[in-house]
């Protein structure tokens, strides 16, 4: 398995011809001039069974990380399109998928067969500051300040149709090894060391609704609880730790970082 992420900023301008314009006046808006873009592009090419690939990008205000849009695109033994869009009750739920050969040729915005749902939350009652995307918690890790001793963060995340509140804490260091490389404008370097990473550690737990069965917390693949270990001098994380369905442990290391020019 491969996974590429990206993370950019977009003006609000552009995004609105990327923000779903249903349902009309019920989703959450923008709160400020630009949003973060968040591109996860995964491919799972296993020994056995069928190879797919996975393509999610998400629209977030900066300066919370609250989830306006989640977009994913599955090709494989299965084609689909997921659209999400976020409101202060709840998640506006879109699937597409092509109706036959022909339109499988054509983009997603050109399928007919079309299913819509809402998934309600109680992210509201709960007070949440923020209701996340489950990929914008990498955004969190390189963000908020884990360096103090005992930090505990709550944080309500939606994954596919339920509401998770998922506990972060530190769990000390740990001696990793890292090997990587590292790329800025024309020039690249590659690091190999050993670092003190701080293990910061993911507790999802659903929130189901009366009458619903809590669904398991899903991570770049991973399934249930997980760790990243972040490098606390780059800001990066070097590593993601947990279970994969038929697998087991995995453990998901950093390859390459690709810096935006003068981001270093």
């Amino acid at each position: 398995m491969a996974t590429d992420v990206q993370l950019t900023t977009v003006p609000v301008e552009a995004a609105a011809n990327l923000l779903l314009k249903e349902p009309a006046g019920e989703a959450l808006q923008p709160t400020g001039a630009t949003l973060l873009s968040l591109t996860v592009d995964s491919n799972i090419n296993p020994l056995l069974g069928p190879r797919e690939i996975l393509n999610t990008r998400s629209l977030c205000n900066p300066n919370d990380v609250a989830a306006l849009q989640r977009v994913r695109l599955r090709q494989g033994d299965k084609i689909w399109q997921k659209s999400y869009r976020f409101g202060p009750n709840g998640v506006y739920h879109q699937r597409k998928k092509p109706v036959d050969e022909k339109q499988l040729e054509l983009p997603p915005e050109q399928w007919t067969t079309m299913e819509k749902e809402f998934y309600q939350h109680n992210g509201k009652r709960l007070e949440c500051p923020a209701v996340l995307e489950p990929s914008g918690l990498l955004c969190v890790v390189s963000a908020f300040d884990f360096a103090r001793p005992n930090s505990v963060l709550s944080l309500c995340v939606f994954d596919r149709k339920q509401l998770h509140l998922v506990k972060v804490s530190v769990d000390g260091s740990r001696s990793l090894k890292v090997n990587y490389l590292e790329k800025s404008g024309t020039h690249q370097t590659r690091r190999t060391d050993t670092i003190d990473a701080i293990k910061i550690s993911f507790q999802p737990r659903a929130l189901a609704l009366k009458n619903e069965e809590p669904e398991e917390f899903s991570f770049l693949g991973l399934k249930g609880d997980f760790d990243i270990f972040l490098d606390p001098d780059a800001g990066l994380p070097v590593q993601v730790s947990g279970k994969l369905a038929t697998f087991g442990k995995m453990d998901i290391k950093l390859q390459a970082v690709e810096f935006a020019p003068g981001a270093r």
